[in-house]
Parts: structure tokens; sequence; C-alpha cells
């Protein structure tokens, strides 16, 4: 398996994510923060402040987590540059 594969297999698609967050409020628990998404649920999105909140960060929170997994698999600078997180 390659350093691309890994990564394809672990990444969060953003189509995918934007759906779940808009049906279901499930976004935390995709980018693995478990604790974080019970959190969200128990305080029912932070009685809407959080979800507004989420609403506009949602993007860059899921560039931001690919990136970090892109480095966890190996690739390298040029291979971020390919896949658009730099």
């Amino acid at each position: 398996m390659t350093n691309y594969d890994a990564y394809n297999a672990q990444k969060v698609d953003k189509g995918n994510t934007w759906i779940l967050f808009l049906l279901l409020g499930w976004s935390y628990g995709s980018m693995d923060q478990m604790a974080k998404q019970v959190f969200y649920y128990l305080t029912l999105g932070g009685l809407g402040v959080w979800t507004l909140y989420r609403l506009f960060t949602l993007n860059s929170a899921i560039k931001n987590y690919n990136r970090k997994l892109a480095f966890k698999v190996g690739l390298s600078s040029e291979d971020l540059i390919k896949l658009g997180l730099y």
C-alpha cells in the first residue's frame, strides 16, 4: 500500500461531512474527536452558537485534519500541494 492509498483510505470527505453535519450535526466524530462530538450533542450544539461557529469553520477543519493525516502517512510537501492541502 502506498502513502497515497493510506491517505485516501483515511481522509475526511468534504461532501459527506457537510451532508452529515447539516442533517445530523455530525462533524467532530468524522475527525476522530468523539468526546467533542458527544459534548456537542449534549449541549444541543451549544444552544445553536456552536453550530453557527461550525458552519463557518468546517471547511478549514476538514482541510487541517486532512493535512495532518497526510503528514502522518508520510506524504511530502510537494504531495500536499498536488492534493490542494497547502
